[in-house]
């Protein structure tokens, strides 16, 4: 027999969504730690830790949605966070092996 697929087409739908609600709350976050940047340079490092950022509203966010059984939503949201902290994680990297080299 054909097994069912890990996501329906009926979730598809819901999971975009849960995607491009995390995507638009970074996207916030970010554009709110460059506007306060000008206040003091330390809320650029907002933009690094992004990935850490993420653990504030992703985790309510998900409870919610398993709560109302809102699976595609649930699976959208854990995409959306794994795909902008894996983003993040390797800027990280490359930014670190930048600075571990030191300017010559």
């Amino acid at each position: 027999m054909l097994k069912t697929p890990i996501l329906k087409k009926s979730h598809i739908g819901d999971a975009i969504a849960g995607i491009v609600t995390v995507f638009g709350i970074d996207i916030l976050i970010i554009f709110i730690s460059l506007l306060l940047n000008t206040v003091s340079p330390m809320f650029m490092s907002v933009v690094f830790g992004i990935g850490l950022i993420q653990l504030i509203y992703i985790l309510p966010l998900l409870r919610w949605s398993i709560k109302r059984r809102v699976k595609g939503f649930s699976k959208g949201l854990l995409m959306g966070a794994l795909a902008i902290a894996t983003i993040n994680l390797a800027c990280f990297l490359v930014t670190f092996k930048f600075f571990s080299t030191g300017a010559r």
